[in-house]
């Protein structure tokens, strides 16, 4: 007979026991080793690099991807900005039509240049996330990683690929001026330099997507110089130095890691030339036809979110990389806050988000060359952001930041064609309050972006199972039809 002592002390540790992080329940690996984490892995076709994509100001999705029509929660705001007129600027007029119901959600016209994209709107799931942060600094850092502010296991998607697959040339982030961001928000994406439990090595290369990134590709061009001299490893070494805060460990050799992606540097060269700056239709701004910093005066600016994806689009196809990750700040300079529409920036946001969907759907097409196209099958893009709307308004101007209810949406990669041909919704919105109806979080957000890798995202470096919210598998809604 079993004493109540030993009963108790068996079940703690049994307790105990489940509170560990859980042996993996698949082994990662590259295509055709047992990676899978389910039965039907076999359609993806091998892991998946990844694309992330960062709306930084906190997009809205009760005007966006996931309107909801009634007269009383657009009542007092500023819907009336949301329509054709707010993209004519950027080359589009929505046909006349403001919104088109798809997948049981109603999304704008600032969506449409998707519409005539049956092969992406099949392949897309409109995810509903929640948090409580409402300010960019912490938030910009929890979407990025999963991770609060401050943890030290933060680690970009980027670092853990680059962990997995260390024969891949690097990972990359692409990043406007720091002036396109509020006072103090552009240290916030240095989560997406920041390593976790990985190491110094998988660190990304930061590139800079600028009028100004023609210096860069000068230092480039310096070749057979000692590393000590050459101009482009002074200029990394200031950055990564300066980068050595509180927030990562000085045993973390930054400046060597740096240092070990420079030879490489040279093939950025023909990246940074004029065809992936030059000025088109979508220069001016969407809603107010004011230029672009980095451009020419009076106007021609520089749309860097052609140019990222231009640039991500070479680095998937010429070097052995699995990640890129780019900040989309818009185009125009009203308020330089992007997607931070408080409601003054109602033309705004639609405009930006138009122009990004616009460029997306051109990189992603079978009519662009092999050479410049993201490949949807190949490749899971991530529209991420920091947080969403309140919705209603509740400021003079509009809505205010809101982490307990937006939208993340993912498209291609693993994920498999609906039945219906129209997009898919996980989860969905309690509208009277604009908070989501399930509970998922930026770490699950990354358990995905890893499963479809092929990375498992619960050994050690990555997420214990107990860091997530409980209930099914999150993967198998994400990418099953």
């Amino acid at each position: 007979m079993i004493s109540r002592r030993k009963l108790l002390t068996g079940a703690g540790a049994l307790a105990a026991a489940a509170a560990l992080p859980r042996e993996p329940a698949w082994a990662d690996g590259p295509s055709g080793e047992a990676w899978a984490p389910y039965s039907n892995v076999a359609t993806w076709g091998g892991p998946k690099k990844i694309l992330e994509i960062f709306l930084y100001g906190g997009l809205s999705p009760w005007e966006t991807f996931h309107v909801e029509p009634r007269e009383e929660v657009y009542s007092g705001d500023l819907l009336d900005a949301f329509n054709e007129t707010s993209i004519s600027g950027c080359g589009g007029s929505g046909n006349g039509t403001n919104s088109q119901t798809m997948g049981g959600m109603q999304w704008s016209v600032a969506t449409s240049p998707l519409w005539s994209r049956p092969d992406l709107l099949a392949r897309t799931r409109v995810v509903t996330m929640t948090h409580e942060f409402t300010a960019h600094p912490v938030a910009i850092p929890y979407a990025l990683t999963g991770r609060r502010f401050g943890d030290s296991r933060a680690a970009s998607l980027g670092a853990a690929m680059k962990r997995r697959y260390p024969g891949q040339h690097t990972s990359y982030v692409l990043m406007p001026p720091s002036s396109r961001f509020f006072p103090g928000d552009a240290s916030a994406f240095d989560a997406w330099l920041a390593v976790g439990m990985h190491g110094s090595a998988t660190r990304p290369v930061l590139v800079p997507m600028s009028a100004a990134a023609s210096d860069l590709a000068a230092w480039a061009e310096r070749n057979n110089v000692k590393p000590g001299s050459d101009a482009l490893n002074q200029v990394y070494a200031g950055l990564y130095e300066a980068g050595l805060d509180g927030s990562r460990s000085r045993g973390f050799d930054a400046y060597a890691a740096a240092l070990d992606s420079l030879p490489g540097s040279p093939d950025l060269v023909p990246v940074f030339n004029s065809s992936l700056r030059t000025e088109g239709p979508t220069a001016v701004h969407c809603s107010t036809n004011s230029p672009s910093p980095g451009g020419p005066p009076g106007g021609s600016p520089l749309n860097t979110t052609k140019a990222s994806l231009d640039m991500a689009a070479w680095l998937f196809n010429t070097k052995d990389t699995r990640y890129v990750g780019m900040v989309d700040v818009g185009l125009g300079t009203d308020t330089g806050a992007a997607y931070d529409g408080h409601g003054h920036t109602a033309g705004v946001t639609f405009g930006n988000l138009y122009n990004l969907l616009k460029e997306l759907s051109r990189v992603t097409s079978l009519t662009t060359p092999a050479s410049g196209r993201i490949s949807i099958d190949d490749t899971l893009i991530i529209l991420n952001t920091e947080f969403g709307r309140t919705i209603g308004p509740d400021l003079p101007a509009g809505r205010n930041h809101y982490g307990r209810g937006y939208v993340v949406v993912l498209l291609g990669g693993p994920i498999q064609p609906t039945v219906s041909g129209e997009p898919k919704r996980i989860g969905s919105f309690d509208w009277m309050t604009g908070a989501p109806l399930g509970s998922y979080t930026a770490a699950n957000l990354a358990c995905v972006a890893l499963t479809a890798a092929g990375i498992d995202p619960h050994v050690t470096d990555n997420f214990a199972v107990g860091e997530l919210p409980p209930g099914p598998p999150y993967e198998a809604p994400f990418f099953q039809a």
